[in-house]
């Protein structure tokens, strides 16, 4: 995968479009990530910093936008933590957090920024604001958007999960058992994998189950079309070369396999 993506970013800047294959940094970053290399990871995002904007972030002092939003928390943040850089990357991921917070729903939205029952990430989609603050030795109660955090959620996810949102202000400990019940309700509901986000867990599970039923009958005809058989046909007659590769499942087929899934 890094070779395929190198060499594309070659042939991109032999052809003088190098903004063409913009695409690929994010494929190696993934490759790094899988064999837990952070700093090669690291690296390739701040290559990539060269070609979208002609130089590199100076990370401490950038004033981020909400254009930039996305890669803050889902790249720079993950990455400096897992890379031990705590005290940045805690700063950053309340800058993140602060700007997600002025959206209606926000408080679910983001809650898997905020907490997740993780001591020790292992991937940029697992760490949270807890183990940042976990990792200098301080607590959810001292972040300044706690309080408003909790007044995000609706109540009625204080009431069915048994945890009072007075209790979690004074204790963010509860925010595990919180947590906990939010996913374990999710897992119940929502048989086709879809979520509708905070309205799966305020309505009633008669009414989630009719809209997830729905759901369930536009993905299997998603996996039925016969056009997905012929674009993988297609595929393979434009890049003949796949057929070298190792056998995977096709669209038409994994579509088709997690609709089986969802009967």
């Amino acid at each position: 995968m890094v070779t395929a993506c190198r060499s594309i970013r070659r042939m991109a800047r032999q052809a003088g479009k190098p903004h063409a294959a913009a695409f690929t940094f994010f494929w190696e970053m993934e490759a790094h990530g899988h064999k837990h290399d952070f700093e090669a990871m690291w690296r390739t995002l701040r290559a990539w910093e060269e070609v979208g904007s002609g130089e590199r972030l100076k990370i401490r002092t950038h004033r981020w936008t909400h254009k930039e939003h996305h890669q803050l928390i889902f790249r720079y943040v993950p990455l400096l933590y897992l890379r031990g850089r705590y005290r940045l990357g805690c700063r950053l991921m309340e800058t993140a957090l602060e700007m997600a917070s002025h959206r209606k729903g926000w408080s679910f939205e983001w809650l898997w920024h905020v907490y997740k029952p993780l001591s020790k990430p292992t991937s940029t989609y697992d760490v949270t604001l807890f183990n940042f603050y976990s990792a200098l030795g301080r607590d959810l109660s001292e972040w300044e958007l706690w309080g408003k955090f909790l007044d995000g959620f609706d109540p009625s996810l204080f009431r069915n999960s048994g945890v009072a949102k007075e209790a979690m202000l004074r204790n963010p400990r509860l925010i595990k058992r919180f947590f906990e019940w939010i996913t374990a309700e999710r897992r119940k509901r929502l048989f086709t994998g879809t979520t509708d986000g905070e309205r799966d867990l305020i309505e009633s599970p008669s009414k989630v189950q009719r809209r997830q039923a729905t759901r369930s009958q536009e993905l299997r005809r998603v996996a039925e079309h016969p056009g997905l058989d012929h674009f993988e046909q297609r595929l393979c007659e434009l890049f003949p070369e796949l057929a070298e590769l190792p056998q995977q499942l096709s669209l038409g087929q994994y579509f088709r396999a997690r609709a089986r899934e969802r009967r």
